[in-house]
């Protein structure tokens, strides 16, 4: 099977082993290196920091749950990622606060907080587990995904932070956000006018 195998590919039946053997171990270091990550981000620095974000730049943050949001934008053939903190309270769905941030080394660093309703929004797309927040006469949109884990890996994931938690929440919390603040903006979740 190996003979086939490196046949195909067009290489010797050794070159093909040691290759099999080396994707193997880097699968390996991978996986181990995964879990060890997601161990550290159950009480990390990072995931302090973000609560800390919130309680410092959210008017009476402490009732907000906090947690690292982030999404992927995709401009010209290249990835472009953004990180949040964000607050949210489920008895007030009307309004969450949104904390750009971003990782400089090894330290999160924030600008200022934007409450965001049906006060400075044209709609709020997705669904409850990927808000899309519009603003209006602008194609600029803010994208929140809050997601149970996430590990260093590189540009796309720059903290350890495990938060199923604030994650199960924010899901609950983005459906009725979503539909009361389009509720009020008088708008289905793809901005277009209610009849």
């Amino acid at each position: 099977m190996i003979e086939m195998m490196a046949e195909a590919v067009g290489v010797t039946p050794k070159a093909m082993v040691i290759g099999l053997i080396c994707f193997a171990i880097a699968f390996v270091i991978i996986f181990i290196k995964l879990k060890l990550d997601e161990k550290k981000g159950i009480n990390s620095q990072e995931k302090e920091d973000i609560r800390k974000l919130v309680n410092n730049l959210v008017p009476d943050g402490s009732r907000y749950t906090a947690a690292y949001a982030h999404s992927t934008e995709s401009l010209v053939g290249k990835e472009v990622y953004h990180y949040y903190a964000v607050g949210f309270c489920p008895e007030e769905a009307d309004h969450l606060w949104v904390i750009p941030i971003g990782v400089e080394s090894g330290k999160i660093v924030y600008t200022e907080s934007i409450k965001m309703s049906a006060e400075n929004l044209a709609y709020v797309g997705g669904n409850a587990h990927r808000l899309e927040l519009h603003f209006p006469g602008t194609r600029d949109k803010v994208i929140l995904s809050v997601d149970e884990s996430n590990t260093k890996m590189g540009k796309e994931c720059q903290v350890n932070i495990q938060q199923p938690e604030e994650a199960k929440a924010f899901v609950a919390f983005g459906e009725g956000f979503q539909s009361r603040v389009n509720k009020v903006l008088g708008v289905d979740k793809k901005g277009r006018q209610l009849k």
